[in-house]
């Protein structure tokens, strides 16, 4: 630890071991998302399966459940269990809910069930990865560094929902899923050897003191409603190419190659933007995206959605975390992110179901207008909510 302690502490990181796990850590958190990004699939898989529409959105939607409570009991796990084993056991349950569809998908009890295992560890990991991120980083470049982390997360989506469809249409559903666990077996392999981060304080119950204060609700507000229009594109979006035939890589691949430009590359220059510009910018992008989302009947309208798609969704989740985590001690930061992601996955996962009786009597581009319309009408909001805040005056 001497030797440890007398090398130079590299620029933003803790010390100099901290580079290497933050490293290792967005490695974990990329390789954790290559497999959850095969959801992408689910609606898909369970038409396939003999399951109804509307069976399919309650086995989408139900996942919300434990997501939702495994994103509120992150902090409690942190502090019971620590925060690098809470990581561990997040990726791990990914890896098997993801393997066990290759035998539960015909059923549906065995179905949800898998799903709502996938849901607690979908819950759980990136409230904990980003208590460890933070863990590993300083002041300096806090938002930056931030960001690159969460900038893995949604790359997966380049690469998951394309691999398994052809797999899918080459191979058959029991090789899909074989093949979705894997990336999450090498994600907890790269959390070996790691140093864990302090535990939060054990304030018992859910240890969410602190998650709840006033001026945190703003930011919950808006990524709930991030949630939502994220969330269109990992539950209905495939299934809505796949009825235009439009393959999957017209959307995927373009919008993570611009949300991980923008994430690695613009944000260097946006990061002196308050966060209220930064949402702001994101709803905007949004909306132009949905609005070719519902338009598209062939690649290049859908190319240039996704483009827009990936720049909104570039913003939303990683300056709000960045937002509620930063001025506020290591040990307390655990609650607002847990809340903060529970919101983000109440948007995502418990809407797929009203979803589904909307898409079942209008259509799929019914439901892209609306979230088109929804992203507008925040913008809005926030234009009223900026031009009532002096110039400089909000907080971080």
């Amino acid at each position: 630890m001497t030797g440890t302690a007398a090398a130079p502490k590299p620029s933003g990181f803790i010390d100099a071991l901290a580079r290497r796990e933050y490293l290792l850590i967005c490695l974990a958190g990329f390789l954790f998302s290559v497999s959850h990004n095969y959801s992408a699939l689910l609606a898909i898989v369970f038409e396939r399966s003999g399951h109804t529409l509307q069976a399919t959105g309650l086995l989408l939607s139900l996942f919300s459940i434990t997501a939702i409570a495994g994103s509120l009991a992150s902090s409690a796990v942190c502090a019971r269990l620590g925060v690098l084993r809470a990581v561990r056991w997040a990726i791990f349950l990914t890896c098997i809910s993801m393997a066990s569809f290759a035998l539960t998908r015909e059923s549906f009890m065995l179905a949800l069930l898998s799903r709502l295992v996938q849901g607690i560890g979908v819950g759980l990991l990136v409230p904990v990865a980003m208590v460890y991120v933070q863990s590993r980083i300083s002041r300096e470049n806090f938002v930056v560094l931030v960001t690159g982390f969460s900038a893995g997360i949604p790359l997966a989506a380049a690469i998951a929902p394309p691999l398994g469809e052809w797999t899918l249409h080459h191979y058959g559903e029991t090789a899909l899923f074989i093949e979705a666990a894997i990336p999450a077996a090498f994600g907890v392999l790269a959390t070996l050897g790691l140093r864990d981060a302090p535990r939060p304080s054990n304030t018992g119950g859910l240890n969410l003191d602190g998650g709840f204060e006033p001026h945190l609700w703003l930011p919950y507000i808006i990524v709930l409603a991030g949630g939502g229009l994220y969330g269109y594109s990992v539950n209905y979006l495939a299934a809505s190419m796949q009825e235009r035939a439009i393959l999957l890589g017209a959307f995927f691949i373009p919008s993570s190659i611009s949300l991980v430009a923008m994430r690695l590359g613009a944000i260097w220059i946006m990061r002196r933007l308050n966060p209220r510009v930064l949402v702001t910018l994101s709803l905007v992008t949004y909306g132009i995206g949905f609005v070719f989302m519902a338009l598209a009947q062939g690649y290049v309208a859908m190319i240039v959605g996704g483009i827009f798609f990936g720049i909104g969704n570039s913003v939303m989740f990683p300056v709000i975390s960045a937002w509620v985590g930063e001025n506020v001690e290591p040990s307390r930061r655990a609650a607002p992110q847990a809340v903060s992601n529970a919101s983000f996955y109440v948007g995502i996962y418990a809407l797929p179901l009203p979803q589904a009786y909307l898409i079942g009597h209008f259509g799929y581009a019914a439901a892209e207008w609306m979230w088109a319309a929804i992203a507008f009408a925040l913008t809005a909001v926030m234009f009223v909510v900026l031009a009532r805040c002096r110039p400089g005056a909000a907080k971080r």
